[in-house]
């Protein structure tokens, strides 16, 4: 299903844009409800469209964590490299 929908600016954060294809999914269920007495067919449609906004969401924010859990990890190793350097013994040329 290809609406006009105006999504998150190329800034948005990794949450802003979370929520925005949780909310669209949300839209396209309740299109989807309202249409199921009229056409089944479409309804499952939209359903299965509103699927896949939920998964897209739910990788997304997955991938968010892990980036932000890794960028944690490397500052730490950073400063522990960092500390390590500044132990070393200096070496003479």
């Amino acid at each position: 299903m290809d609406a006009a929908w105006q999504g998150p600016g190329p800034d948005a954060s990794p949450r802003e844009i979370v929520q925005a294809l949780r909310t669209r999914a949300e839209n396209f269920t309740v299109f989807a409800d309202a249409l199921a007495d009229f056409d089944r067919g479409n309804a499952a449609v939209v359903r299965e469209d509103a699927f896949l906004l939920r998964c897209q969401a739910a990788v997304l924010e997955g991938i968010a964590e892990l980036h932000d859990e890794l960028g944690d990890q490397a500052r730490t190793l950073d400063a522990f490299a960092k500390q390590l350097r500044g132990l070393r013994p200096p070496m003479d040329s």
